[in-house]
């Protein structure tokens, strides 16, 4: 069995493989994609593995339109209303237009993204945007929200509209 299909098959079980290089995700994820329909998908434990290490596994993949594909065919499915989202971004990632997927329903917790972890490399930025129910993959699971407090969404950056800056830090 290839590397990448390895990778692929733990990830559909939720297991995340950390010191792998972008091009191997790159492979799994196609891997997936191709096969999803015969594909047992383990969507709690991906959703678990999404909240703790989503934005490592961005960062490596390096291509938003193949994640997002990814997450629509993995993540639990959102079954509610529509959304006011907040999000907490990096200043450079916000201007090259490259909003992230995670948002919070919760505006301290998008705050302290913006002038903490996110504000490290260019300064962070207050977003808040409309999510149509379209727009929504996920929502928070029970990690994201009685452990962390963050009620972490996943979205479709591609779909959120109304997205404002409230605040530059």
């Amino acid at each position: 069995m290839k590397l990448s299909e390895e990778i692929a098959r733990k990830f559909i079980r939720g297991i995340y493989t950390f010191d792998i290089d972008g091009d191997i995700w790159i492979q799994s994820f196609s891997f997936i994609l191709k096969r999803s329909d015969s594909l047992d998908f383990k969507r709690d434990k991906i959703h678990l593995l999404w909240t703790e290490n989503g934005g490592h596994i961005r960062r490596k993949v390096a291509d938003d339109s193949l994640l997002l594909k990814i997450l629509r065919v993995s993540l639990p499915k959102y079954d509610g209303d529509d959304l006011v989202l907040y999000r907490g971004e990096c200043r450079f990632l916000h201007e090259q237009n490259k909003i992230g997927f995670c948002w919070t329903p919760k505006r301290s917790v998008a705050e302290m993204f913006a002038s903490g972890l996110n504000s490290i490399e260019s300064g962070g930025v207050l977003l808040k945007a409309y999510a149509p129910k379209g727009a929504v993959l996920s929502s928070p699971n029970k990690h994201s929200a009685e452990q962390m407090e963050e009620f972490e969404y996943t979205c479709d950056p591609t779909a959120l509209t109304k997205v404002e800056v409230l605040q530059y830090f």
